[in-house]
Order: structure tokens, then C-alpha cells, then sequence
């Protein structure tokens, strides 16, 4: 069995002088002069190094000694390694960049990438949301929760009448609304709930938990701490009634939450009623892994602002999740709703957004900003919840994490909502050279991947057109 594979620092620390030097170089030209993002330049960087590891094992220590079979030579070794046709796409086209930028500086005499041809890549459909998934991601959490079947563990207690010392009528309040149950203990047949003097509800029993005595939340067993069920926190609803506190010492919210899963953040009624973030609906539900540890009931509202917000500007602009994290806020023009987007190779474009992609970024920059703002979160528009710049890395884990909700959704990342954006751009009748100028391709054979109709489209089109459809 052969061993590990080298790592690419570990060629590049072993290649010959001139060749370091040349791989330095042009690691400079595409940074710099190229402006190529991070990604592509890490790729391009390696594939180089591949190349000349390949050459230095041909016994060659010198640019001019790359000629023609020898890039063949080195694809038909990745290939035996291994190596996807895409992948050998890419190579071939870092191979080509290379020999093209060590002519052009006079590193040497010709270009031998020019005859070398890319593998011929398999036919190759994105996989896209249809337009009612579409809705029911961005859309559907107003009214999941409540189709959502009830756990038999989370069943809310009875009604239970408390009689205030005043000696008013007593109130019937209701439990919490069936939701996710916690794994243990949480939201699932504590005791009942009932009407602090106040006129607050309270819950005694075991239940969300606040973090430090939170509003909105219930401590379990009259101190106030934080309940988890498998690591993560319980949440609660927001809104409703103040939050008070009952004769038993136990913090008491508005209306009733929800407890923690132990995986994501659970739905949460911010205000017990749709409304909120996104397109009008209730706020998204969930959380990224890096976002559940601590997150209180303001916390987690912010996080399911920002998270609509990430969702919808996806969805509604097309663009690539490493531009939409690298937004700042002055690159938003709220008043004519235009992104500033800067794409690859430092190529800046202006993007459309609609009205619902608006009103989550206008809910996210009110309500949910300024609580995971710090000093260190500078002019970025998205923010993680320790106040740093959102990773691209947490923006596909919303999109993961969402999608799971959505009942027949295949398993997209953002790149898919830039795919799924871009395909009902043109069922929607937009051109081809529109479509392009939105996502921000170089040419539009790179565009033309999105032209593919479904049969029906394509029935429904003849039928129309034809004289003896």
C-alpha cells in the first residue's frame, strides 16, 4: 500500500532554486496583477507545484525543460492517481496560466500550454430548487412549526387555573405549543403552567432555562442557570407578555418557548405571531455549530435575522456566497436595492435585490446587528456571533440546515441557490446576456449550462410555436 501523499508545502520546500523562485513569482503575478480570490489562487499556486515536482522527478531543474509531453505526462499521472476530469480540467488550465505568464516574463523562450488540450468533461446539469421549494425555504418556517407533528415526549401539560392573591378569578393558561422536544427533561411534562401576580405566565417545571436570568426564558427549579438538552441551549419566544418573575423564583416570558434539540436552535414565535424576518414570516429557524454555545434569547433571535437575511440575498441576487460574506454595509444601497458586488479577478458589478430580500436585510441591520456587533466587526454587513465577519463556511451550514426543512429539497449549498437563482431568472424570461451580467461570468458559454428547460417547458414551448403541434 502506498504511503501518504506529500503535502504541497512539503514539494514546494523541496523544489529546486530556480523552480521556488518561479512558483514565488508566479504566486505574486496572479495575487497581485491577477487579482485572483484566495481559493484560486491557493489551486492554481499547488497545481504548479504539482508541475514541477513532476519535472524535478524527471530529472529537470529548469523552466525551459517544460515542454509539451511533459504536461501530457504529468495529467496522465493525475489521472492515474486518481484525479476527477474536472480536477484535470482545472490543472490543465494552471498549466497553461503558468507556461503562458513564464513566457511572458522571459523565464522561457515559447509556450508549450498553448497545444495543451483540458479533458473533455462529462455533460453536467446542476441540480436546482423548483420554484415552490424556492418558497417554502425562504417562506415555509411561518407555518412548519405548526404542522409539524407533536413529540409524544413534549406533550404540553393541562391547563392549569391559579387563583392570584388578590383574590381576582383565576386565569386558565395554557402550556407551550407543541414543538421540538429536548432530548431530556426539557418542555415535556413538568409542571403545569400557571399566572404569576404579576399577570406574567411562569413555568415551574423543567423547561428552557436562561442563561443568567434572561427574559423570555424559565429556570428550572427557581435559580436561574441554563438548561441544555445534549449541549445546546433551550430557546423560548420573545414576544408576548413582559417578563416577570413568580413566587417561586422562576423566571417567567411572554408566551411559552421551546427547548433546545441538542443539534440546531429550535424554531422560536418571536412576539408568538408571523412576522419578522425574512419575506414576512416568522424568523428562520437554527443555528450554525459554531453559533449554539451561549447564544441567549436575544442571541438567537439575531442569529435567526441574520440567517433570513443570508437566505434571501443568496436567493434573490445569485451571488457567490465568498461575495455575499464579503459585503460591507455601503455596499448595500437600500434605497434602490443594489448590491456592490466585487467578483473574481477584482471585477466589481452592481446587483438587483427585491423586496423581500429588502425586509430581511433591513429586519437584520435594525434588530439583529447591533447585538452581535463589537468593535472588531468594522463596516462588515454579516456577522458571526462573536462579532467577526461571517464565514463562508457558517453561510453554507444555514443553507444545509434550512434546506433539511423543505420536503423534497435536494441537499444545496449556496452555490446551489446561485444555480437555482440563475435557472428561474431564464424560466422567468430573462436573457441570456442578463443572466450573465447578474452572476458575474467572464464569457457566457459559462452561462449557457443554465439554458437547460424541462420537458414540459419544452412540450408546452412546441405546442405554442409549431403550426401542426
Amino acid at each position: 500500500m502506498a504511503g501518504p501523499r506529500p503535502r504541497v508545502a512539503q514539494l514546494r520546500a523541496a523544489l529546486p532554486p530556480p523552480l521556488a523562485e518561479a512558483v514565488d513569482a508566479f504566486e505574486a503575478y496572479l495575487e497581485h496583477e491577477r487579482s485572483h480570490p484566495p481559493t484560486t489562487l491557493r489551486a492554481y499556486v499547488a497545481d504548479a507545484v504539482l508541475l514541477l515536482d513532476h519535472a524535478t522527478r524527471a530529472g529537470h531543474d529548469r523552466l525551459d525543460a517544460v515542454d509539451l509531453s511533459l504536461l501530457r505526462s504529468w495529467l496522465a499521472r493525475q489521472r492515474s492517481m486518481g484525479a476527477a476530469p474536472r480536477t484535470l480540467a482545472r490543472r490543465a488550465a494552471a498549466a497553461r496560466a503558468f507556461t503562458a505568464w513564464a513566457q511572458r516574463t522571459g523565464r522561457r523562450p515559447d509556450d508549450p500550454g498553448r497545444e495543451l488540450a483540458s479533458p473533455k468533461l462529462p455533460a453536467h446539469l446542476p441540480r436546482v430548487l423548483d420554484v415552490s421549494q424556492a418558497a417554502a425555504l425562504l417562506d415555509g418556517p411561518r407555518t412548519a412549526a405548526a404542522r409539524r407533528p407533536a413529540d409524544p415526549a413534549a406533550t404540553p401539560p393541562p391547563p392549569a387555573e391559579t387563583a392570584p392573591p388578590d383574590g381576582t378569578p383565576a386565569r386558565t393558561v395554557s402550556g407551550p405549543a407543541p414543538g421540538r422536544a429536548a432530548l431530556s427533561g426539557a418542555a415535556s411534562g413538568g409542571a403545569p403552567t400557571g399566572t404569576a401576580p404579576d399577570g406574567t405566565r411562569s413555568r415551574s417545571a423543567a423547561g428552557q432555562v436562561a442563561s443568567g436570568g434572561a427574559p423570555g426564558q424559565v429556570a428550572s427549579g427557581g435559580a436561574p442557570g441554563r438548561a441544555a438538552s445534549g449541549g445546546a441551549p433551550g430557546r423560548a419566544a420573545s414576544g408576548g407578555a413582559p417578563p416577570g418573575t413568580a413566587p417561586d423564583g422562576t423566571v417567567s416570558g411572554g408566551t411559552a418557548g421551546r427547548a433546545g434539540s441538542g443539534s440546531v436552535l429550535d424554531r422560536a414565535a418571536f412576539g408568538g405571531a408571523p412576522g419578522g424576518a425574512g419575506s414576512g414570516g416568522a424568523p428562520l429557524d437554527g443555528a450554525s455549530a459554531d453559533e449554539r454555545a451561549g447564544a441567549g434569547d436575544t442571541g438567537a433571535e439575531a442569529a435567526l435575522l441574520r440567517d433570513a437575511a443570508v437566505l434571501e440575498l443568496l436567493y434573490a441576487t445569485g451571488v457567490r456566497v465568498s461575495e455575499l460574506c464579503g459585503l460591507d454595509i455601503d455596499d448595500v444601497d437600500r434605497e434602490r436595492r443594489l448590491l456592490r458586488v466585487l467578483g473574481k479577478g477584482g471585477r466589481e458589478r452592481s446587483v438587483p435585490y427585491g423586496v423581500p430580500a429588502e425586509h430581511a436585510v433591513a429586519a437584520w441591520l435594525e434588530r439583529g446587528r447591533p447585538i452581535f456587533a463589537t468593535p472588531r466587526s468594522g463596516p462588515a454587513l454579516l456577522l458571526g456571533v462573536r462579532g467577526g465577519r461571517l464565514d463562508p463556511r457558517t453561510a453554507r451550514q444555514i443553507v444545509h440546515d434550512r434546506l433539511r426543512d423543505v420536503p423534497g429539497a435536494p441537499d444545496l449549498g449556496p452555490h446551489g441557490l446561485r444555480h437555482t437563482a440563475a435557472t428561474h431568472l431564464l424560466a422567468g424570461g430573462a436573457d441570456l446576456r442578463t443572466v450573465q451580467e447578474l452572476l458575474g461570468h467572464a464569457t457566457l458559454a459559462t452561462t449557457q449550462i443554465y439554458t437547460h428547460v424541462t420537458v414540459d417547458r419544452l412540450r408546452t414551448a412546441y405546442r405554442q410555436a409549431h403550426p401542426r403541434a
